[in-house]
């Protein structure tokens, strides 16, 4: 069976309240190792938890790349990781290779806002902080308002490019609707859209992802 290239950097971006110690993350880490590839784990929790936002991500992500000027890069990102991803395609076209999305939180703030209501976000503006379960710490964590301010300056509407891009996403997602993604590769010819019976972690999925992974990334020239 032919393998993907080792001519690319790979990068794996967690989701949001997660970490590279995540179930996914070690997973992809170890298929890759097999096959001799090494997957670069980001942590978007460093330097802290509570100031994290998509521009922060987004500049941890662009770092990486300009240190690298003639490399070209294939990422894989979770849920907001893989909205950065999406953004990181944008802002950088010419050095994405491809793009492999897992349940990527395109239109995050829509999604969002429900769970939040009226209330909690004027709690969360008046206060400053809100309380978020943190998974990867396991324990409730403050995040600043300041987030939630930097997220709506986004408009996901804008971004277009021509990268090779593979969406994982589970038809059970109660935390971005399928349909997100269904729009969103729906005139998009360089989008593959791979539907699972599962939520949004899509846990139970990883090796049927990781096959499909091979497929997607092996072509590539």
């Amino acid at each position: 069976m032919n393998q993907p290239t080792q001519n690319y950097q790979y990068l794996y971006l967690h989701g949001f309240t997660s970490s590279p110690k995540s179930y996914k993350a070690v997973y992809f880490t170890k298929k890759y190792q097999e096959i001799g590839i090494t997957l670069n784990i980001l942590d978007f929790n460093q330097p802290d938890f509570v100031n994290l936002s998509l521009t922060r991500q987004i500049n941890q992500v662009s770092q990486i790349i300009e240190d690298n000027p003639h490399q070209q890069f294939i990422l894989i990102g979770s849920s907001f990781g893989g909205l950065t991803a999406h953004w990181i395609g944008y802002k950088y076209s010419d050095r994405i290779k491809a793009l492999i999305l897992i349940a990527p939180a395109l239109n995050f703030a829509k999604s969002w806002l429900p769970k939040l209501t009226e209330e909690a976000l004027k709690q969360w503006q008046e206060k400053g902080f809100i309380s978020v379960y943190h998974h990867g710490e396991n324990k409730e964590l403050l995040l600043s308002y300041n987030f939630w301010k930097d997220l709506i300056t986004y408009d996901d509407s804008i971004v277009n490019y021509d990268i090779p891009t593979l969406i994982f996403h589970g038809t059970e997602d109660d935390t971005i609707p399928i349909e997100v993604s269904r729009e969103y590769a729906f005139d998009r010819p360089q989008v593959i859209l791979k539907e699972y019976n599962s939520d949004h972690t899509l846990g139970d999925c990883v090796d049927q992802m990781w096959l499909e992974i091979i497929d997607f990334t092996k072509v590539l020239k």
